[in-house]
């Protein structure tokens, strides 16, 4: 009796575990929001002062993220008082199956920005029905979407800080030879893309930081793991900052919502802000 009683108690605080695990996985992690500071230091000859860029991604609005959430990764993005904002793809998940798109404009317009809000499409903007909805919602929004173009900033009468935009490569037709051939050397460069193994399309001499999402982090990871499962080019940078090369600095944000699952697991849902110096 002794033995059953044990695997009988063994079996409980398992199930207990488990079932406690998964409701952290689907109903707590997902609904936390950070912002993660990180402080880029450009080299001496191109320098910017206080110059904050903010970006988030992957909202991937519909069945695991509401338009609630939105409002308050929104006003996490304006406490920031951002110089920029960039947004890196996805906006909602299954737009021909969305019920509240036309809801979605007043939200994302809120987002405030002193130097101007900029976006790149992102496979489910493309795909599902998105590519009816993502272009109107975001230039509404005033955002400027980037489709292998670059705009520049001025910062002061000798300096500027390009932001550049590459397509996403499932749906559009990603031109990196053509962003590059805008870039000037002497400027400070921000490459935006969605899908972050794209970098390796670039000879990375006139970056200086790149932006990416798309990989969700893998959504769930382990512990000296990693990321069990990333979607095609975001497989090699899965999930905060690589070194690319001595000048040029990757991040990748492990996005706001969630895809196919409601389970988030070492992923808090994150807003990244550069402080370009």
């Amino acid at each position: 009796m002794k033995i059953i009683k044990k695997i009988f108690t063994f079996i409980l605080i398992t199930l207990v575990i488990v079932t406690s695990l998964l409701v952290y996985m689907a109903k707590i992690e997902p609904n936390m929001l950070i912002a993660k500071n990180y402080n880029i230091n450009i080299n001496e000859n191109k320098e910017a002062k206080n110059i904050k860029i903010v970006q988030f991604t992957d909202t991937q609005l519909g069945e695991f993220y509401s338009l609630s959430q939105l409002e308050k990764a929104v006003k996490k993005i304006n406490k920031q008082n951002p110089d920029i904002v960039l947004f890196t793809g996805d906006l909602i998940d299954k737009a021909s199956q969305y019920k509240d798109i036309d809801k979605v404009t007043s939200i994302m317009s809120n987002i405030n920005s002193k130097l101007g809000k900029y976006s790149v499409w992102g496979n489910h903007d493309y795909g599902s029905g998105g590519h009816k909805y993502y272009e109107n919602i975001m230039i509404k929004s005033g955002f400027k979407i980037l489709v292998n173009e670059t705009v520049s900033i001025p910062i002061n009468k000798d300096k500027n800080i390009t932001i550049s935009g590459l397509d996403e490569v499932m749906f559009g037709k990603p031109d990196a030879k053509s962003i590059e051939k805008k870039i000037n050397n002497n400027d400070i460069n921000i490459l935006m893309l969605h899908e972050p193994d794209l970098i390796s399309e670039f000879d990375y001499s006139n970056i200086d930081l790149a932006v990416a999402g798309h990989s969700h982090g893998g959504q769930v990871a382990l512990p000296f793991i990693g990321a069990i499962i990333t979607p095609p080019f975001g497989e090699k940078y899965t999930k905060g900052f690589y070194e690319i090369n001595d000048r040029t600095k990757l991040y990748v944000n492990s996005g706001l919502g969630n895809t196919r699952s409601p389970f988030r697991l070492m992923n808090i849902p994150e807003i990244s802000v550069f402080n370009v110096e």
